[in-house]
């Protein structure tokens, strides 16, 4: 029984000095070992005509962001129905509708309006989107149900 209990003594005596070891290796953040301070390299300079010195900033130039609209296809019908958009501009018809829809360009069924306004059947939950890049007054309407209608207004 003694030799357990000195057993144990010398099993928590090493655990302490273990703790004790491990805690001073890992340092404060203060230059002690164990410690990693990150730095940042200087910003490059330019010669100024004055003889002076300046950090370079990185160019930027801005890019354009693209603008975006959407109509909702729901209760077999477009929403919004009449929109102004600017040359461009990208619509995303979404169908909200329990059954497919086709958008197309006016008139029906030739689609000469806007060629290249024409989706395949829209499955309900699916999108269909189209960019318009000329001015001008665009009607459309569903292939597949002709009554509902929209018009597009593309301005520069």
């Amino acid at each position: 029984m003694a030799e357990r209990i000195a057993l144990r003594g010398i099993l928590v005596a090493s655990l302490v000095l273990l703790l004790l070891l491990s805690a001073g290796c890992t340092g404060t953040g203060t230059g002690q070992p164990g410690t990693v301070t990150p730095t940042t390299p200087p910003a490059p300079e330019t010669t100024l005509p004055d003889g002076g010195t300046t950090p370079e900033e990185p160019v930027t130039t801005p890019t354009e962001v693209e603008s975006v609209v959407e109509v909702l296809i729901r209760d077999f019908s477009f929403a919004p129905a009449t929109l102004t958009v600017s040359a461009g501009t990208t619509v995303i018809w979404t169908n909200e509708d329990s059954v497919p829809h086709q958008v197309a360009s006016d008139p029906h069924p030739a689609h000469t309006g806007l060629p290249g306004l024409l989706s395949e059947p829209i499955p309900p939950g699916e999108s269909y989107r189209f960019t318009f890049t000329q001015a001008g007054t665009y009607g459309y309407h569903c292939e597949l149900h002709p009554s509902m209608t929209g018009t597009i207004t593309v301005e520069e």
